[in-house]
C-alpha cells in the first residue's frame, strides 16, 4: 500500500512512471566519515545508518543512489554547492546549514548528553557544575560542556580515547552526541557503568539536505519518506547500528543465581532489617559528618570565619578559622553568647569600624536578626578596625539552626581600589588626549583655511589674466585642490571627534521615526534611492543631538560608499529588555567581514580611493559608548550592511530607587 501511494504522488505531480524510473538519474549522496551515521569500511564500501537511510527512502521513490565520500560537513557543503551532489547524509539542519540547502523531512534529532559513572552521585546538570570535563577536539561537544558553570575542559582526539581516563576517575564526566558515544561504550561492555544524565545539553533535529534549486528531488524525497519511513524502521536503524545495552537478563548463570539469591536474600533481609537499618543511619551520619569536616576546612584555607547558632540564636560550633580571624571574640562564644551579642560586641568593642552611635548599633542589629528569622538574607561589607574588609551574611540552616559567615575580601577590595585609581587616572590621560587633539585640530584649521582661500584667489587671478594651464600642470593644480579640501575635511572631523565625549547627562526622551525624516532631509536623499523609515518606532532617552549627528552619519555612509545608481535603504527598530536597537540596513556592497571591527577604528579608510577622513564611524562608536550603547554592523541578505545602534530605553515614571543596605 505504502508503494502504491509512493506511486500515485509521483503521477499526480509529473515524475516519471515506473516504466521510466529505471532511466532516470541516479541520486548523488555525498557523506562524511562519521561513524556509525556514515563511514566507509575497510573494503570501501559505505555503511551506516544515513546510507541505509537512504537506500531504503531512494528505493522507495524508484531511484538508485551513488554515494561519495567526504571529510566533513563543510565538505559536503561545498559538493552541494559547486553541483556536485544532490544530497547529503543526516546533518543536524541548523541555520547556517539550511542556507546552504533544502531541509527535507525531520527525521531524528542529535543530542549532545552528559555521561557520568553510576558509582558518582550526580544526577542533575547542576551537580556537574566545577567537575573536569571529557569532549573531543572541535566538535558540538564543547559548545554543550560551555553550558555546564565554573568546569574544566579537557580535550581528546576521539570519542575512543575518552573512555579509559573516564573510566579511571582521571575526568569527571564525558559530554558526547548521545548514540555515538553509548555505542563505544557497547563495544567496549563497559555501558553499564556508565548513567546518561535525562537532560540534553544541545538538541538539533536532523535530516537530509538536498542541493540549492532541487525542490523536485527534495519533494520526491519526502513523498517517500512520509510513505515509506516510519518508527519502526528508525528503530530497527538504530539498534542495527548503536546496538543495546546489555542486562544482567542477558546471562543465563546470573538469572539462575539472582532467582536463588533472591530467596536467600528474603531471609537475610527479614532477619538483618533492623541492623542494617541503624548501620546505615550510622554510616550515613558518619559521611554527613566527614564532608562537613571537608567543607570547614575548606573554608579555613579562604580565611572564612563560621558560627552556627541554635533555634535560639545561641552559639553551639565555631570553626578555626573564627578563631584565627576573631580571637577577642572566641571567649564570648564559648560562653554561649547569642547572635546578637557577637554582633553588639564586635561593633562596640571596636573590632569593626563603624560610625554609629551604641543605641544605632543596638538597632541595626536587631534589625539583622529580625529580617533573619523571617528568611530575609542579604550579604553586607564590613571593614575592622585594623583595614581587614569581610563579607559578611548571616543564613537560616534549616528549622532549627543558623549560621554567621564572614569572608576576608581584602585582597579583592584593594584591587577594586586600585582599579578605581587606575580608572581615575585613566580619565585625567584622556581627558589630556582630547584637550590636545582638540588644540591641534583648531591650530591646524585656520592656517588651512587660509590655504583654501589663497588657491581660489590664485584661480582667480590666472582667470582674469587669462592664463591657461597646461593640462598637466591643470590636473595637478585639480588635485592640490582635492588634497586640500580633505586636508580641512579632515581636520573639522578631527576636531569634532576630540571634543566628543559623553552626552548622556543631557538625555532626554525622543520619538525618533519623525526625527529620522528630519536627519534625512539633513542628510541629503540621493536620487534614484528609496528609503524606508519604520512608523512607531518606540521612545529612546538620549541626548538629541548626538542622535541626529550618529544617524546623520550611517545614512550618509550608505548613500556615499553605494556602488549602484539605484537602491534602498530601510531604518527600523527592535526593542530589548534593556535597551532599543536602530536598524540601518542597506543592499550597497557590503563590508567584508575582516574588516568589520576595524572600520570603528580611527583613519581607518576600506580603500584609498574611499572619500572621507575615516573618523565618521569612529566619531559614531565613540558617541554611541559614551550614552551607554553599542553600535555593530553585519552583513544584509542577499546584499548589503545592517548597522545596529542601541538606545537605552527611558527610565519608568515614579520608579523607587533601589533599597541600599547598611552596615
Amino acid at each position: 500500500m505504502r508503494r502504491l501511494a509512493v506511486l500515485l504522488f509521483f503521477a499526480l505531480v509529473g515524475v516519471p512512471t515506473l516504466a521510466s524510473m529505471g532511466q532516470a538519474e541516479p541520486i548523488r549522496m555525498t557523506y562524511e566519515e562519521y561513524p556509525p551515521y556514515s563511514f566507509t569500511d575497510i573494503d570501501g564500501y559505505p555503511k551506516g545508518v544515513s546510507i541505509d537511510l537512504m537506500r531504503h527512502i531512494a528505493s522507495a521513490a524508484g531511484r538508485e543512489v551513488v554515494f561519495q565520500p567526504n571529510t566533513n560537513p563543510a565538505g559536503m557543503l561545498d559538493e552541494l554547492r559547486l553541483g556536485r551532489a544532490d544530497v547529503t547524509s543526516l546533518l543536524a539542519l541548523t541555520p547556517e546549514r539550511l542556507s546552504a540547502g533544502l531541509a527535507t523531512r525531520t527525521l531524528g534529532s542529535f543530542e549532545m548528553r552528559a555521561f557520568v559513572r553510576k558509582s558518582d552521585q550526580l544526577y542533575e546538570l547542576d551537580d556537574l557544575a566545577g567537575m573536569d570535563i571529557g569532549v573531543v577536539s572541535g566538535s558540538f561537544a564543547v559548545d554543550g560542556a560551555r553550558q555546564i558553570p565554573f568546569t574544566e575542559m579537557v580535550e581528546f582526539a576521539s570519542m575512543d580515547t575518552q573512555i579509559l581516563p573516564f573510566l579511571t576517575g582521571e575526568i569527571d564526566v564525558v559530554v558526547s552526541g548521545h548514540n555515538s558515544f553509548l555505542r563505544r561504550l557497547r563495544m567496549a561492555e563497559v555501558d553499564d557503568h556508565v548513567r546518561v544524565l535525562s537532560q540534553p545539553l544541545v538538541s538539533s533535529p536532523y535530516g537530509f539536505l538536498v542541493a540549492p534549486g532541487q525542490e523536485a528531488l527534495r519533494d520526491e524525497l519526502d513523498a517517500a519518506i512520509a510513505a515509506s519511513v516510519d518508527a519502526n524502521l528508525l528503530r530497527d536503524l538504530d539498534k542495527k547500528w548503536f546496538g543495546q545495552s546489555r542486562t544482567i537478563w542477558d546471562n543465563i548463570l546470573v538469572r539462575w543465581g539472582l532467582l536463588i539469591g533472591a530467596v536467600l536474600v528474603a531471609v537475610i533481609l527479614t532477619l538483618g532489617y533492623w541492623f542494617h537499618y541503624y548501620r546505615n543511619k550510622s554510616n550515613q551520619l558518619l559521611r554527613d559528618r566527614a564532608g562537613d569536616q571537608l567543607l570547614v576546612e575548606a573554608l579555613d584555607e579562604v580565611a572564612a570565619a563560621i558560627v552556627i547558632y541554635d533555634h535560639n540564636l545561641r552559639a553551639v560550633h565555631w570553626n578555626h578559622g573564627f578563631e584565627l580571624i576573631f580571637p577577642g571574640m572566641v571567649a564570648a562564644l564559648k560562653k554561649g553568647a547569642t547572635m546578637q551579642q557577637m554582633i553588639v560586641k564586635s561593633y562596640m568593642d571596636g573590632t569593626i569600624e563603624n560610625p554609629y552611635t551604641d543605641a544605632q548599633i543596638v538597632s541595626l542589629v536587631d534589625q539583622v536578626v529580625e529580617d533573619l528569622q523571617r528568611g530575609r538574607s542579604e550579604p553586607r561589607t564590613v571593614r575592622t578596625t585594623d583595614g581587614r574588609v569581610f563579607q559578611a551574611r548571616d543564613v537560616k540552616l534549616g528549622p532549627r539552626h543558623f549560621a554567621s559567615l564572614r569572608v576576608d575580601v581584602t585582597r579583592l577590595q584593594e584591587q577594586q581600589d586600585l582599579i578605581a585609581a587606575q580608572a581615575r587616572s585613566l580619565e585625567v590621560v584622556n581627558e589630556d588626549l582630547r584637550t590636545f587633539s582638540a588644540i591641534a585640530a583648531h591650530d591646524l584649521k585656520a592656517p588651512l583655511f587660509s590655504l583654501l582661500n589663497l588657491i581660489d584667489f590664485v584661480a582667480e587671478d590666472m582667470q582674469e589674466a587669462g592664463i591657461d594651464l597646461p593640462d598637466g600642470v591643470r590636473s595637478n593644480w585639480v588635485e592640490m585642490e582635492r588634497l586640500s579640501q580633505r586636508m580641512m575635511q579632515l581636520v573639522q572631523d578631527l576636531l569634532v571627534y576630540s571634543t566628543t565625549h559623553s552626552e548622556s547627562h543631557q538625555a532626554e526622551v525622543i520619538e525618533p521615526s519623525q526625527r529620522l525624516h528630519e536627519v534625512l532631509e539633513l542628510a541629503g536623499p540621493r536620487a534614484g534611492f528609496e528609503v524606508i523609515i519604520e512608523a512607531g518606532m518606540p521612545e529612546l532617552q538620549v541626548n538629541p543631538i548626538a542622535f541626529d549627528m550618529v544617524m546623520r552619519n550611517l545614512i550618509a555612509n550608505a548613500f556615499q560608499h553605494h556602488d549602484r545608481e539605484r537602491g534602498h535603504l530601510v531604518l527600523s527598530a527592535k526593542t530589548g529588555p534593556d535597551a532599543v536597537t536602530i536598524s540601518v540596513r542597506d543592499d550597497g556592497p557590503g563590508i567584508p567581514e575582516e574588516h568589520r571591527e576595524r572600520i570603528f577604528a580611527p583613519f581607518h579608510r576600506l580603500s584609498s580611493s574611499t572619500e572621507g577622513s575615516g573618523l565618521g564611524l569612529a566619531f559614531i562608536k565613540k558617541t554611541v559608548e559614551s550614552w551607554g550603547g553599542t553600535v555593530q554592523v553585519s552583513a544584509a541578505q542577499p546584499r548589503g550592511a545592517v548597522f545596529e545602534v542601541s538606545f537605552p530605553r527611558p527610565l519608568a515614571k515614579g520608579g523607587a530607587a533601589p533599597k541600599q543596605l547598611v552596615g
